[in-house]
């Protein structure tokens, strides 16, 4: 419920956000590369927060909006009506769908 104001009832608004992605996962697959300690910080994230980051010891590296990519899906329930409502990552081809 931390960001039920921010979106609901729109989750697509919600993967829209920003995104800071770890590149610390040694076991990491193709096409993650793996590096100890580095992080990819999307441009929308305040430069408040981006110094933060590199003051705790963080390198960090900016990259263009919307770049890191996953295949977000959830589904949350309405608890004021119980109604089922999905969502999607816009940023690839994926979907979700509640019944």
């Amino acid at each position: 419920m931390e960001f039920w104001n921010d979106w609901y009832p729109n989750l697509h608004e919600a993967f829209e956000s920003p995104r800071v992605q770890t590149l610390h996962f040694f076991g990491s697959f193709w096409p993650h590369d793996a590096g100890f300690n580095r992080l990819k910080v999307e441009a929308p994230i305040s430069d408040e927060v981006f110094k933060e980051l590199q003051a705790r010891g963080h390198n960090a590296n900016r990259v263009r909006a919307q770049s890191i990519s996953s295949c977000a899906t959830a589904v949350l329930i309405d608890p004021a009506s119980g109604n089922r409502i999905a969502g999607a990552d816009p940023r690839r081809d994926c979907y979700a769908m509640a019944y």
